[in-house]
């Protein structure tokens, strides 16, 4: 087997963002280094894994972890790199006082719009109500032009302190180019062989007013709009591990939890690995992608979304995470994401569709679910913001 020369890390100036940064309820991790191993193509996720490390092994870094992003698209290749020297357990980063300043914003555009938004999800609900589907995931991205590069360690720092119970994260995808953000939805974590997932489906968002706040989160637990199309997502989410489990531990409900400026139906749940030899990308591979980022039927669902969805989500409504040397990490779904870039930042935001769904309810709630980036951005509340 032919392995590359790792490089050595680049210079990076005090105080950058490092190329890997991971903050978990559990987990801090931070790599300030990667490297870039050749896989043979075609290798299932967990086999990707597998060679990854043990060539990373083989190469002196017997301590490495792997560490990336996964496509919404499964077919697509996934972003999985080698952090030699990972440094486990920081603590997480004080949040800044204020959000991180944004150079200013030449220009906002969603793709689609908002009126187009809604005229796709009309389609979908004509689609679900013949029974082609049961359920699907519609996204759009919001794209803001700007004047000047982000700071983006403190931006992390603002991610990370505004939202302890999320998984916060960024990856240098080039030199110019990351993939960061704040999501609340653990996919699945790995520690030996006990799986831990929590899925969510189901939105409203958060208000000022506590006694309104407190009606918000009341109406989202007894809508049987939502309540319906989260009972879709776990029963599929049951039905994939099963095979994989000894035991298998589903809620007969779910829970409200807040996330940041939302409400989420969420249902945790706790299985064990019949396989000792399963990795956590095994189980990834399984899951992905779940009815909470692309439907029911998934094989509708998905087919829908890649005719009618403008665009390629590529890295959004994906995976993100790390595995070790034992098989063990966490992966969250990658939402409440940006894309950055030193002229631009693609925001990424999409919302369940069942035949029950209202489009403007729709397109508010992914107007809702922008504000976890734009309020770390610095990007406040305007007229511009509220025709989303």
């Amino acid at each position: 087997m032919s392995l590359p020369f790792p490089l050595p890390a680049p210079h990076r100036p005090a105080g950058s963002l490092a190329p890997f940064v991971w903050y978990s309820p559990t987990t801090s991790l931070e790599a300030q280094d990667l490297w870039n191993l050749a896989c043979p193509a075609g290798l299932p996720l967990g086999d990707q894994g597998r060679f990854l490390l043990r060539a990373a092994g083989q190469s002196g870094a017997r301590g490495a972890a792997l560490v990336g992003a996964i496509p919404f698209d499964p077919l697509e290749a996934a972003t999985l790199r080698v952090a030699p020297q990972p440094r486990w357990g920081l603590p997480r980063p004080p949040a800044p006082l204020t959000p991180s300043p944004l150079a200013a914003v030449r220009g906002l555009t969603s793709v689609p719009s908002g009126a187009d938004y809604e005229a796709l999800v009309a389609r979908a609900v004509a689609a679900l109500q013949t029974g082609l589907l049961d359920k699907v995931v519609l996204g759009r991205v919001l794209h803001l032009d700007l004047a000047g590069p982000l700071a983006l360690a403190p931006l992390v720092a603002q991610l990370a302190g505004q939202n302890p119970a999320g998984y916060t994260f960024a990856l240098e995808l080039a030199p110019d180019r990351h993939l960061l953000g704040a999501s609340p939805e653990l996919l699945v974590s790995k520690r030996g062989p006990t799986l831990r997932l929590r899925p969510m489906a189901g939105t409203r968002p958060r208000l000022a007013d506590p006694d309104a706040d407190a009606a918000q989160a009341a109406d989202l637990q007894a809508s049987g709009k939502d309540l319906a199309e989260h009972a879709l997502m776990v029963d599929a989410i049951r039905d994939t591990l099963a095979p994989l489990c000894r035991r298998l531990e589903v809620p007969s409900a779910p829970q409200v939890i807040s996330a940041g400026t939302l409400w989420h139906l969420a249902t945790p749940i706790v299985a064990e690995l019949e396989d000792p030899a399963c990795t956590v990308l095994d189980v990834v591979e399984r899951l992905h992608p779940t009815p909470a980022v692309c439907g029911v039927p998934q094989g509708a669902a998905h087919d829908f979304i890649g005719t009618h969805e403008p665009g390629n989500r590529g890295l959004f409504a994906g995976a993100v995470g790390w595995c070790d040397a034992q098989g063990d990490g966490e992966w969250a779904v990658t939402i409440r994401c940006a894309e950055v870039t030193p002229q631009q930042v693609r925001l990424f935001a999409g919302a369940g569709v069942v035949a029950a769904s209202d489009p403007a309810s729709e397109r508010a709630e992914t107007a809702a679910k922008f504000r976890t980036m734009l309020g770390a951005l610095g990007v406040q509340p305007g007229e511009e913001l509220g025709a989303l």
